[in-house]
């Protein structure tokens, strides 16, 4: 199956991108395809999560498992396929690509469908709007010992 999703953008500029993905696709494939529409920097923390109507978080799926402690469960994109945790229409999503401003997407996922003949997914398939700018945090260079 096919899930499409409208990513909205908050701001005074309209924006959003309709994207399609295969249901088996990872959450890190989504978020490699969002990154590299938008022309956003992919080392960024980033992170999806579930959301409630009123779109307030609910499960975080994390872009890498930073967790010290070997007995919380952390969910992680790159192991974690979209069909494991969405199974409805009208799914919400938001998705936090600005993490120490905590800037987010909105994302809803507006309709399941059957693959089309020889398209490759994830894949941009609308847009409108300029995206707002994403807020580099630089990381130190380790020194050398």
């Amino acid at each position: 199956m096919i899930f499409r999703f409208r990513i909205i953008g908050t701001g005074n500029e309209p924006f959003y991108r309709d994207f399609e993905i295969r249901d088996d696709q990872t959450f890190y494939d989504f978020h490699v395809a969002i990154q590299n529409e938008l022309g956003y920097d992919k080392n960024q923390l980033a992170s999806f999560f579930l959301a409630s109507n009123k779109w307030e978080k609910g499960l975080e799926i994390n872009l890498t498992d930073m967790t010290e402690d070997t007995f919380t469960p952390v969910i992680v994109m790159e192991r974690t396929q979209l069909c494991e945790l969405i199974s409805q229409k009208s799914r919400r999503l938001l998705y936090v690509f600005d993490f120490f401003s905590d800037r987010a997407f909105f994302i809803e996922l507006t309709s399941i469908t059957q693959p089309g003949e020889n398209l490759t997914y994830p894949r941009c398939i609308a847009g409108k709007g300029n995206p707002p700018e994403q807020i580099t945090i630089q990381t130190p260079d380790k020194p050398d010992n």
